[in-house]
């Protein structure tokens, strides 16, 4: 038992540890021992890694055992792991398990109840405790060092491992595994050095081609040896070959010609004084086609690449070597954009930039450097021409500020037209006209035009025909508006327009809106007409106006104007009547205006002359029946005429008698339908106003029926006043 516990294991020794420590920590294990708990509640680790067997023997944990474990509870990628470990060394497992408890007694009091609580055997678990007892706890660096030793020996990384050597615990070397790899790293390391001193000396004599083969030999011992990379980035030639690197917003991207027969390529970045001193990064360790990309390359740093082929994994054959690059990502997706009087620019900026500067050059050559800015800029005022513009990224390399080349870009200001200054709308001379008057865009043509939907504030710049301006107003023009000093436009809408028309100034392919008014134009009243009734009224009809909340009616007569005002409502339920006099009236309606913002234009006002009230009236009074014949009937005419129309030419009044053998029913149609058996002038009926008249005896052979008529011109504008049909039967 004495024997086990010398030389315990300090580190442990085995191939990609990190991956195994991943996988037990997946699934909640303290120690790989605990895979073997799933076959019995402990194990011996001393004298060899044994788990409980069939009565009281003990069995040797080998490949067999831990294949079977692949397939039992959840540990089956661990136990796999463990497996290919054991394959290639069956001392492994009990050196990595050992390194573990010991580990985690050293953290606790090293007891036994603590031992045997991680699944130890009874018999072993005082002697392990005793054995971590003696050795003190390792910190958090030190058992890093002692996980990460192989893989660097493994890989070559003799100088990580030369760092990591003195990094372990004190009394490591009592190891005798670990003593003798650190012998072997001094030695390789040693071996690594000559070949590095032989270069140099061929190296100063100019024989670069035996100074490269010795710093190639050493870099195949000794993988991260920066001398060895830096003397081979000395002793480059361009017949190596070189690398490409071009800078992006995310990475390096890395190429280089496929011409060595190389099987992979391994990528070195140098960063600093790639030819002496320079601080040495490892990009891809082994890649197969011949590209790569560098996303860590420190941001304003100017760095180099060192593609190293390898043959089997073995360097073989001179490094490709690229120039050297500035790591300062530009920025992306810039644009620019030229306005009036302004250029406007906007791109990305690359993360872990501090922030972008800003050089403009102006059409007259002269550069001014803009604030720093983020992620656009917009200059104002500027004059008519070209305008060139560098935009570089600026990133912290420690205390310097370190500036990309830069990208250029140039944009045009072209010459807009003048803005529109006062724009108005107010009614026009002409009925229905609407007179626009603005002030300002002496230089431009300017058009007024109607947008659909809502209008774009003042002063919104439009390139043209990209953005799409409406056709000017299809509005008819006016009578030419007096000239003044401000320019103006008279056109005349159609009815029932509302428009927000705005004033555009138009300059070649370049359009500048200005203000805008709303116009709103009524549609008018129609077809209005009047008649008078027997009540002293006249019934005035109309077409309704579209939209109309109400219509004014005005009624002129005998001097006197009366005013009224109808809704819609009440004039399709009770029409209209309006009182008026016997003489001659003139009658007006149009729509009530509405209350709108803008400028509202009238509609033509509907009009209707109401003649006068001119009546004539007829009486036939039977003559008196005597004996064996009877008296003549009496005609009495009378004319009802305003005093104001007296001198007004009259119709002539005729009566016509048609003979009625079947009694009423056969009056006169029209005045050639029978006998006329009176005839009286206008001007009889002016200068009387009644007349009596006979109607003689033998005009027409009883019984006939009358009818009065009235002929001549003005008949249409007189009223003549029926009979009863049954009073003008004369028997």
């Amino acid at each position: 038992m004495s024997d086990a516990l010398r030389g315990l294991p300090a580190a442990p020794l085995v191939a990609r540890y990190g991956e195994l420590v991943s996988l037990q920590q997946a699934v909640g294990y303290r120690h790989v021992g605990e895979v073997f708990l799933q076959e019995g509640r402990t194990f011996r680790v001393l004298d060899g890694l044994f788990i409980p067997g069939q009565g009281r023997a003990w069995r040797r944990v080998d490949t067999a055992v831990l294949r079977r474990l692949e397939h039992v509870g959840q540990a089956t990628a661990l136990a796999g792991r463990l497996a290919e470990i054991n394959g290639g060394d069956p001392t492994a497992l009990r050196r990595i398990l050992l390194y573990q408890l010991l580990g985690l007694l050293r953290e606790g009091e090293a007891r036994a109840g603590d031992a045997v609580a991680l699944g130890v055997d009874a018999a072993e678990a005082a002697a392990l405790a005793h054995a971590a007892q003696r050795q003190p706890a390792a910190t958090v660096q030190q058992r890093a060092a002692a996980d990460g030793l192989e893989d660097a020996w493994l890989e070559k990384r003799l100088c990580l491992a030369g760092r990591l050597a003195g990094e372990l615990p004190p009394g490591a070397r009592q190891d005798p595994g670990l003593a003798r790899r650190l012998k072997e790293i001094a030695a390789a390391s040693r071996t690594a050095d000559r070949e590095t001193a032989a270069a140099g000396v061929h190296e100063e004599r100019g024989d670069l081609t035996a100074a490269a083969a010795h710093y190639l030999r050493a870099l195949r011992l000794v993988r991260d040896q920066a001398r060895a990379l830096h003397g081979l980035v000395r002793t480059h030639t361009s017949a190596d070959g070189s690398v490409r690197a071009e800078p992006t917003p995310d990475a390096v991207e890395l190429s280089w010609d496929d011409d060595s027969g190389a099987t992979a390529w391994r990528v070195h970045r140098l960063t600093g004084a790639a030819e002496t001193s320079g601080a040495v990064a490892e990009v891809a360790g082994s890649v197969a086609a011949p590209r790569a990309e560098d996303r860590r390359a420190p941001l304003g740093s100017e760095v180099r690449y060192a593609v190293v082929p390898l043959r089997d994994g073995v360097p073989d054959g001179p490094v490709r070597v690229s120039p050297a690059l500035l790591v300062a990502p530009e920025v992306t997706g810039l644009r620019l954009s030229d306005g009036r009087e302004r250029v406007a620019g906007s791109w990305q900026r690359p993360d872990g930039a501090a922030y972008v500067s800003v050089r403009h050059t102006g059409p007259d050559g002269r550069c001014v450097s803009l604030p720093p800015q983020e992620d656009g800029f917009a200059l104002r005022g500027l004059g008519p021409g070209e305008h060139r513009f560098r935009i570089s990224c600026h990133y912290r390399a420690g205390d310097r500020d370190i500036a990309s080349p830069g990208i250029e870009a140039a944009r045009t200001v072209h010459r807009w037209p003048g803005a529109v200054g006062t724009f108005t709308a107010a009614p026009g001379a002409a009925e229905g006209s609407v007179r626009f008057a603005w002030s300002g865009a002496e230089d431009a043509e300017v058009r007024l035009v109607a947008f659909p939907g809502q209008a774009p504030p003042s002063g919104t710049e439009m390139f043209l025909p990209a953005a799409p301006l409406p056709p000017e107003l299809p509005w008819a023009p006016a009578a030419t508006a007096p000239q003044s000093p401000v320019r103006t436009r008279e056109l005349l809408p159609s009815h029932g327009t509302v428009a927000d028309v705005t004033a555009v100034a138009v300059r070649g392919d370049r359009a500048l809106t200005g203000p805008s008014v709303r116009i709103t134009v009524p549609h008018p009243v129609t077809a209005l007409r009047a008649e008078r009734t027997a009540d002293g009224h006249t019934r005035v009809t109309f077409d309704w106006p579209a939209d109309a909340s109400g219509v004014t009616v005005v009624r002129t007569q005998d001097g006197q104007r009366h005013e009224q005002h109808v809704v819609r409502s009440r004039f399709l339920r009770e029409g209209l009547y309006l009182p008026v006099a016997s003489s001659a009236a003139r009658l007006e309606a149009g729509p009530a205006l509405p209350t709108t913002t803008g400028v509202v234009i009238p509609p033509p006002v509907a009009s209707y002359a109401l003649p006068p009230d001119i009546a004539i009236a007829y009486r036939v009074v039977p003559g008196q029946r005597r004996p064996l014949r009877r008296k003549p009937a009496t005609v009495e005419v009378t004319l009802s005429l305003p005093t104001e129309e007296e001198g007004l030419d009259l119709p002539e009044f005729v009566l016509v008698a048609r003979p009625a053998p079947a009694g009423a029913g056969h009056r006169p149609r029209d005045p050639a339908d029978g006998t006329t058996v009176l005839r009286l002038s206008g001007t009889q009926l002016r200068r009387s106003g009644r007349v009596l008249c006979h109607i003689a005896p033998d005009a027409c052979r009883p019984p006939y029926t009358l009818r009065g008529f009235l002929l001549g011109g003005r008949a249409a504008a007189v009223r003549l006043q029926e009979l009863s049909p049954t009073t003008l039967v004369m028997r």
